[in-house]
Parts: C-alpha cells; sequence; structure tokens
C-alpha cells in the first residue's frame, strides 16, 4: 500500500487519476498504472465534442462492484472539526441497470443508519430512492441540489448525475493540479432548485473529472469540489480525499475513503 498526497504525484508525474466518486463523486476509480504519466505521449489529445468527452468520463467509472466505507468531515476555518458523518458506498456502475447506495450514520461512533440514497440508472434516465431514521423509512426523493447531512456534499454529487446531461458545450481551458482540462458546462434536462448548471473540468488526455462547480441561476459559482488526495492499492488507484466548498461559507467538507473493497 502506497498513500502519497497529489501534489507530490504531480511533481513527480506519477500521479495517475481516472474517473467516480467516485464519488459516485462520487469517487473517481483509478485503472491507471504507475508508468501511465511517463507514458503519456501514448495518449495524446483527441479532438471531442463536449458530448463524446463526456462519454469518455463516463467510460472510465469502474465496472467492477465497489464497496467503500469513510467519513464526511465538516471543519471550520483553521481545520476545526465539527462534524463527522460515517458512510457506506456501494456501487456497482457495470451492473444492468446500474446501481449505487450509499448509508450515513448520524455521528461517529454510532451504528444506526440515518439516511440511505438508492440510485439505478439505464442509460441517462435514473432514478432515485430515500429512505430515513433507523428503520430506514422510505421518503420522497431529494433534490439533487440539496445538501447531504448539512455538509457541503450534495447528492448530485453521490450520484454524479450531470455526467449524463445531454446539454453540454465548452467553456474554454483550464488547469488542476498541473494537469490540461477541458472546462464543459452541462445544464440540467430538467430544472433543479439552486443549480442551472455544472461546470467540468476534464483532463484533456486521459478523459477523468479534476474539479466541478455548481453554478446558481445567475451562473455564478456557488460550490466547488475537487481532488485531494489518492492512494494505490496494487495497480488500481482510487480517490481517497475530495473537498467540498461552499463559496463564501466559512466552512468545508472532506470526503475520507478509508476501506475499499473490490468484488
Amino acid at each position: 500500500m502506497l498513500e502519497i498526497h497529489a501534489f507530490t504525484l504531480v511533481k513527480s508525474r506519477l500521479c495517475v487519476l481516472k474517473r467516480l466518486l467516485s464519488v459516485s463523486l462520487i469517487f473517481l476509480c483509478l485503472h491507471l498504472n504507475t508508468q501511465l504519466f511517463a507514458d503519456e505521449e501514448e495518449f495524446p489529445v483527441v479532438e471531442m465534442t463536449a458530448s463524446e468527452m463526456l462519454a469518455a468520463c463516463i467510460n472510465n467509472l469502474p465496472q467492477e462492484r465497489l464497496l467503500l466505507n469513510g467519513t464526511l468531515s465538516v471543519r471550520r476555518q483553521r481545520g476545526i472539526v465539527t462534524a463527522e458523518y460515517p458512510f457506506k458506498l456501494d456501487l456497482n456502475w457495470g451492473s444492468k441497470p446500474s446501481l449505487a447506495s450509499c448509508d450515513l450514520s448520524p455521528a461517529v461512533g454510532t451504528t444506526n443508519v440515518v439516511e440511505r440514497v438508492m440510485m439505478q440508472r439505464t442509460g441517462s434516465k435514473s432514478e432515485i430512492q430515500h429512505f430515513s431514521g433507523p428503520d430506514l423509512t422510505a421518503q420522497p426523493p431529494p433534490s439533487l441540489a440539496g445538501r447531504v447531512m448539512g455538509t457541503d456534499m450534495t447528492w448530485l454529487d453521490l450520484t454524479l448525475d450531470f455526467l449524463w446531461w445531454p446539454q453540454a458545450r465548452f467553456d474554454g481551458e483550464g488547469s488542476v493540479l498541473g494537469r490540461d482540462c477541458q472546462i464543459i458546462v452541462v445544464t440540467p434536462p430538467m430544472p433543479v432548485p439552486g443549480c442551472s448548471a455544472i461546470r467540468l473540468w476534464i483532463d484533456k488526455r486521459l478523459h477523468f473529472l479534476m474539479q466541478a462547480e455548481q453554478l446558481d441561476p445567475q451562473a455564478h459559482p456557488i460550490r466547488r469540489m475537487w481532488v485531494q488526495r489518492v492512494k494505490k492499492t496494487g495497480d488500481r488507484w482510487m480517490i481517497r480525499d475530495m473537498e467540498f466548498e461552499t463559496i463564501g461559507g466559512n466552512h468545508r467538507t472532506r470526503l475520507f475513503v478509508d476501506d475499499l473493497k473490490v468484488l
């Protein structure tokens, strides 16, 4: 097991990032080997439309069933932790329909599940179910832009629903962690309260998602998420930490992946 901070990976050209959530946000699974960046000429920049680049990003999602355990940690300025919520994530993007389930517990040290969201997807169509309380009572589906347990993360992050939005356009170029990215703006096919669009930074060569911003109805960024750290297990790289920030807020949320199993 080898643990390295993302900025060290980029500097040493050993950083290998390939798309969730991961994360369903949710967590980008990284299948590339450690020599990928050394042999980067094998992955030339290919001319694509915005929709084709999103499709390539979707194709990077792992097809094996993954079980992840970790913690959502809310921190105020100066790193003071104000809340921590354990989570369990069950991802099976390769099944038909594809499935994702997330369980959230109320606090570290407790076992009662208070929130469960299950999503299944067939092509561009998705269905979300929501349960809450110790008995997991069925609830109305949450708003995709709704906050998870009052953190800076939303259900959009956990489902990565925006990768399947059909209306996509290029919005310039940028760089994240030293990686050249194409910026793409996607708009929801149906109204999402508080979210007019999502701005995505997608690696030009490897087509994985590096950063995302939620835009309000005036097209101003109000939330941002980005990769913080990756970890190698065998020949697989996985995102272990992601940051979520409410722009102008007084706290951030970090997602830690403590344990990963491939079934």
